[in-house]
Parts: C-alpha cells; structure tokens; sequence
C-alpha cells in the first residue's frame, strides 16, 4: 500500500453552447451561489447526471439502443448534415441530438 493516493483520473471535458430563458439562467447563477460552486459548470454537471440516474425510462432506453460508432464519429456526421445550406445540421442521428452547440 502506498503513503502518497494515487492521482485522480482525468475525465475529458466537452464544452456546448446552450441558450435557456433568462429566468432559468437566473436561478441556476443562484443555486451555484447556494452551493458554493465557482461557476455554474458544477450545477448543470449535477443536474444531468441526477436526471440520468433517475430516469427509468431513458436507462431502459439505452439498454435497448447501444450507441454505434464513436463519439467523434458521431460528431464528424453531425458537421457534414448541412442540406439546407444554412450551416445547420438537419437530419442527425438521434444520438447526437444532445450534442449540439460547441461552449457553455
């Protein structure tokens, strides 16, 4: 057994652009406050990852659909869906659908 722990193992990060209501954003600054987390980074990692847990529905979901393909993979299909020359993707995959946006 070693004196030192070992070093926390490094999840990667993604970051998406969202746009929610102003009143939402509001209150999600406030419970990031409340719970003393430094940005609201903490809270919506928190929120999804409760939301997942707990939904029985999507949990069976999942089971029944494994993803095909990698994540980059998904991400490379998304970037090519450009048919109505809008530089929006019109018809992705339903696995990449969560995926949108680039920052938050």
């Amino acid at each position: 057994m070693s004196l030192l722990r070992k070093p926390a193992p490094v999840i990667p990060k993604r970051q998406y652009h969202v746009r929610i209501q102003e009143p939402l954003a509001l209150k999600m600054e406030r419970y990031a406050e409340f719970l003393g987390a430094a940005n609201i980074d903490h809270v919506i990692a928190e929120a999804l990852d409760f939301v997942f847990r707990k939904d029985a529905d999507f949990n069976t979901w999942l089971a029944e659909n494994p993803q095909t393909g990698t994540p980059a993979d998904l991400r490379l299909e998304r970037k090519r869906a450009k048919p109505n020359g809008s530089g929006a993707a019109v018809d992705v995959p339903r696995t990449d659908r969560a995926s949108a946006g680039n920052t938050i």
